[in-house]
């Protein structure tokens, strides 16, 4: 008697997650940069890059207080 094998059919983020851990940083910081190109081509100069920094204007040492 001849058991069938099942195979479990993987999802495409485990796919990605497999093709991506077996990446070098070389082609990994590669990857990201020709993606970054292509969202950069495809937004132009929407992208702003001081999205999510809280950094202020007041240079460092201005306004400081001291007790």
């Amino acid at each position: 008697m001849k058991f069938k094998q099942i195979k479990k059919r993987r999802t495409a983020q485990e796919i990605q997650d497999d093709i991506f851990r077996t990446m070098s940083a070389d082609r990994k910081i590669d990857v990201g940069s020709q993606l970054w190109r292509l969202a950069k081509e495809l937004v132009g100069n929407k992208i702003n890059y001081n999205h999510g920094t809280n950094r202020s204007a007041t240079p460092i040492g201005e306004n400081r207080q001291t007790s």
